[in-house]
């Protein structure tokens, strides 16, 4: 039996671009990491960030293969499909690592490499 149904929320809400429902599952006080990034704290500034790269490419577009619970950790693994402004479209391995508490997120990490997506 999966504790962190909730979780099944973020997916769609990231692939809408909605910052406000991405937001609503994390802890006010969320670590949130994406990539080699710099860790952010707290839902202003992740809100800030999310805005930003939700306007950078035109869709995304998440498949989740695998998600995995233990404790108060979860894992989501599969692959997300960005379409860039230019409709070209760019598939890449993603994994999601979240420690959980109160049903909400206080850490997320993102393992992707996002190398490819903004060259020219």
């Amino acid at each position: 039996m999966k504790a962190y149904t909730f979780l099944e929320q973020l997916t769609p809400a990231l692939d809408a671009k909605d910052a406000d429902a991405v937001l609503a599952l994390l802890a006010e006080d969320c670590l949130f990491q994406a990539g080699n990034n710099t860790p952010l704290v707290g839902h202003m500034a992740i809100k800030d960030t999310l805005d930003h790269f939700f306007t950078a490419v035109k869709g995304i577009q998440h498949t989740i293969t695998d998600a995995f619970e233990s404790g108060d950790n979860a894992v989501y693994r599969g692959h997300v499909t960005y379409t860039r402004h230019d409709d070209s479209v760019l598939t890449i391995p993603v994994c999601d690592v979240f420690k959980i508490k109160n049903q909400k997120i206080t850490e997320y990490t993102i393992y992707i490499d996002w190398s490819d997506l903004f060259k020219n």
